[in-house]
């Protein structure tokens, strides 16, 4: 027993809080994470998607993406598949997808399904909640997690990876960068007009880009927000109110 512990210490493997420490006191609310400015900064559509929500609401955002992935990218996808498949197996232009996004007590499950053509649908599944530090944590089914950065820019939501880390019962293992696609940058911009971009993009650092995928999605309940966010928008002197000479 000394030995493991000893092996614990070393390699900074914490205990993660237990599951009844991850109910509403410790709720994944994304305008904590990025502070009051800067949240006041994204469009209405953006902040009403990332808001806390009813436990057990649930949204479909129906739309397509570019997967793609370089040799040593899709090797990861492959391998990862005995895991839980955390990354899209195969790539293509144009897939159609799905995500499925819905609120649960431990944070919020997104559901993205991929239609590769000739292969059944595939389902890569994660959930984003809040890491014992407070910090942005996804775990994808098996364990794989990441802890990320939020930061809003020019009204867009920036996600950046600090490092893997491997979840197992209580504990969190972190996992060597070199051993993983790299770390990831993710952005999600509202397009207006109900619709929104989402990017990601993973950099290793000896092998350079491993997976990139974008893709455009229709938000079916926030396309009626855009003439609101217009109208909450203060408007800068001197435009917009003359009349026309």
């Amino acid at each position: 027993m000394g030995t493991l512990a000893g092996w614990v210490g070393r390699h900074g493997v914490r205990s993660v809080a237990p599951l009844k420490h991850f109910g509403s006191p410790r709720m994944l609310d994304f305008r904590r994470l990025v502070g009051e400015a800067a949240w006041s900064r994204l469009p209405l559509a953006v902040r009403e998607r990332f808001g806390v929500h009813r436990i057990g609401e649930e949204i479909t955002y129906p739309g397509e993406m570019v997967v793609r992935a370089s040799r040593f990218g899709c090797i990861l996808a492959q391998a990862c598949r005995l895991i839980g498949r955390p990354l899209a197996p195969w790539t293509g232009e144009a897939v159609p997808m799905r995500v499925v996004v819905r609120m649960e007590e431990r944070g919020v499950v997104w559901d993205r399904y991929y239609r590769f053509p000739g292969r059944p649908e595939t389902l890569v599944t994660s959930r984003k909640q809040l890491g014992r530090a407070g910090e942005l944590l996804e775990v994808a089914r098996g364990g794989l997690g990441m802890r990320s950065e939020v930061t809003v820019e020019e009204g867009a939501l920036h996600f950046r990876g600090k490092g893997y880390v491997w979840v197992v019962g209580p504990l969190v293992i972190p996992l060597p960068t070199l051993l993983t696609p790299g770390p990831a940058h993710v952005v999600h911009e509202d397009l207006g007009g109900g619709r929104f971009r989402f990017a990601m993009r993973f950099v290793h650092p000896w092998f350079g880009e491993t997976i990139f995928q974008e893709g455009v999605f229709a938000d079916p309940y926030c396309a009626s927000l855009t003439t609101a966010d217009a109208a909450l928008s203060p408007t800068p002197p001197g435009t917009g109110t003359e009349e026309p000479a």
